[in-house]
C-alpha cells in the first residue's frame, strides 16, 4: 500500500504500528505537495493520501471518494521579521490584513518537484517584505526561519486534514490502516489480515507458563511416600 503524505503530516508513528502488526503487508510512504492529491489518488499513484483544505473542493465527489477527518488546524500568517505584525503579542485578525498582499504557494511554484517547495518559496517572498503568506500551523512550524515572524490568524477558516481514498479500491488493508490512524488497538482488528509476528510473540508466554500445583489443606512432607500416612509421635 502506498500512502501519500503532505508537508506537515507526521505518519511515522502510524507506519511503525502498521509494520509491527502487519509486517506481511508493505507500507510505502511517498511525500507530495497538498495540491493535486485527489488526482494522484484517482490515477493510482497513491492508494490512500492525506488531503488538506479550508473548504471542500469541487473535484471532491463523496460518491467517488471515502474521506476520514483526522483533525482541524488553525491557520497562521507569516511575514518579514520587521513587519508590523511582529509587534502583535498574541494573534492577528484577518480583518486587519485587508490591505496586505498575500502569496499562494501553489501560484509561486505550481509544478514543484519537491514537496513543500512552494511553501518555501512563499516564505522566501514573505521574508523579503513583499507580502504575507497564510499556512497551516504545522507547515509553518516545519519550515520555520529566523527572518520570518509567525502569528496565529483569527477570523479565518481552519484547515481540515483527512485521509482519502477511492471507494472502488476500498480493501481490508486500507480499513486496517484507518483503524490505526484512529487509534484502534491491535486486539481490536476487524479484518482477517492477522499478524503472524504478533501471534508468535504471544505464544511463548503461554507455553512457558508453569502448570498450576494442586492446593492442599496443610503442610506437605515431600519425603512422605504416596499412599502412606505420616505418623505423629506423642510427646
Amino acid at each position: 500500500m502506498i500512502l501519500g503524505a503532505i508537508p506537515g503530516a507526521t505518519p511515522d508513528k502510524w507506519a511503525a504500528r502498521w509494520r509491527q502488526r502487519f509486517p506481511q503487508h508493505a507500507l510505502d510512504i511517498q511525500y507530495y505537495d497538498a495540491a493535486g492529491q485527489l488526482e494522484r489518488i484517482c490515477a493510482g499513484i497513491v492508494d490512500i493520501g492525506y488531503v488538506r483544505w479550508t473548504e471542500t473542493p469541487e473535484e471532491f465527489d463523496p460518491g467517488t471518494f471515502h474521506r476520514v477527518l483526522l483533525y482541524r488546524e488553525d491557520p497562521v500568517v507569516c511575514a518579514a521579521a520587521e513587519h508590523w505584525i511582529a509587534a502583535a503579542e498574541d494573534s492577528v485578525d484577518v480583518a486587519e490584513l485587508s490591505e496586505e498582499t498575500f502569496w499562494e504557494p501553489a501560484q509561486l511554484l505550481p509544478d514543484a518537484a519537491e514537496p513543500g517547495a512552494g511553501e518555501r518559496m512563499a516564505l522566501e517572498v514573505a521574508a523579503s517584505g513583499a507580502g504575507l503568506v497564510v499556512l497551516p500551523q504545522s507547515v509553518a512550524r516545519m519550515l520555520s526561519r529566523k527572518d520570518v515572524v509567525v502569528r496565529p490568524l483569527t477570523g479565518a477558516d481552519q484547515y481540515e486534514t483527512s485521509l482519502a481514498w477511492l471507494r472502488e479500491r476500498d480493501s481490508e488493508v486500507i480499513q486496517e490502516f484507518i483503524g490505526i490512524a484512529r487509534g484502534r488497538k491491535a486486539e481490536s482488528a476487524r479484518s482477517s489480515l492477522g499478524s503472524p509476528s504478533s501471534r508468535s510473540a504471544r505464544s511463548p508466554s503461554v507455553s512457558k507458563k508453569a502448570p498450576a500445583r494442586p492446593r492442599t489443606s496443610g503442610r506437605v512432607n515431600r519425603t512422605t511416600k504416596p499412599g502412606r500416612a505420616r505418623k505423629h509421635r506423642r510427646r
